[in-house]
């Protein structure tokens, strides 16, 4: 799925468009908005400190994070909430 995450590590924090995906019990980020994808975020789901499903500005939105880290994945498309929230049921 293909979707806004705005990704928060060491004090930095930058807006990309990614494909997210969740695999083998990980949540995996993968940048596409260039010539070549770059993964941004492979993290065991078990491992996350806090997550969760929340609405901003009308539309639904996943949060994480994990010690200094945090993500945020936008509503940006059909069904892409809806997709994490059954993965990540089935994952846990």
């Amino acid at each position: 799925m293909f979707t806004y995450v705005k990704l928060t590590q060491n004090g930095i924090t930058q807006l990309y468009y990614v494909q997210v995906e969740i695999k083998a019990g990980k949540v995996i980020l993968t940048d596409v908005s260039g010539l070549q994808s770059k993964v941004l975020l492979a993290e065991d789901i078990c491992e996350l400190d806090w997550q969760v499903f929340d609405e901003y500005y009308g539309g639904r939105r996943f949060s994480f994070g994990k010690g200094e880290m945090s993500c945020q994945v936008y509503e940006a498309g059909l069904a892409v909430i809806d997709y994490l929230y059954q993965q990540l049921q089935v994952a846990v």
